[in-house]
Formats: C-alpha cells, structure tokens, sequence
C-alpha cells in the first residue's frame, strides 16, 4: 500500500481531518512554528486514535446537529484536530492528579 492508497483509506481520511482541524486551531491561536508543528502532529495523532468520539462531543457542545453518516468520520477528525491539544493535556492532568492522589494515600498508610 502507498502512501497515497493509505491518505485515501478512511483511517487516511481521519487523520487528513485531523491535521485540518489542528492547522486552523493553529491558525487562529499562532505562537510559534515550533508550536504549530508539535499542534499539527497532536491534531493528527488525537484525531487519528479518537475520531470515534468527535461527533458525540459535537453534539454535546453544539445540540443535535445531524452529520451525514458518509462524513462523520471526517467531521470528528476535524473536531478532535481542533480539540487535540486540549485533549491531551485533559487525560495527562487527570494522570497527574490520581498519581498524586495515589502517592498520598501511601505516605498515609
């Protein structure tokens, strides 16, 4: 399979969403090319990986807008993209805390 045949795929598809997504969060919040490159990658990769829960957060956020099902792969590829920075910092933050929360019940103990 070429690079090409995979950017057609549906993951391909996902994934080209995702960077979407990520290019006009940073599009809208530039500061910086190192930045931007490392929001691109975590757009991609977020969106990639969790593209199934894009359109149940749009609907959250937005109402019950309806999405064709041919393109709600694509739809929640680019709102993970969008969301993919803050994503990630969500899941490492709740880490962090039940780690410290973990680390105090044994000095308790």
């Amino acid at each position: 399979m070429t690079m090409w045949d995979w950017l057609a795929s549906a993951k391909g598809e996902i994934a080209l969403a995702g960077i979407a997504g990520s290019a006009v969060s940073v599009a809208m919040e530039w500061s910086g090319v190192g930045s931007g490159i490392r929001r691109l990658f975590i757009g991609g990769v977020t969106a990639y990986f969790l593209a199934p829960i894009g359109i149940p957060m749009f609907q959250w956020a937005l109402g019950k807008i309806t999405v064709q099902p041919e393109h709600a792969a694509s739809v929640g590829g680019f709102i993970i993209g969008i969301g993919g920075v803050i994503i990630v910092e969500i899941i490492l933050k709740a880490f962090r805390i039940r780690s410290a929360e973990i680390a105090r019940r044994d000095e308790q103990a």
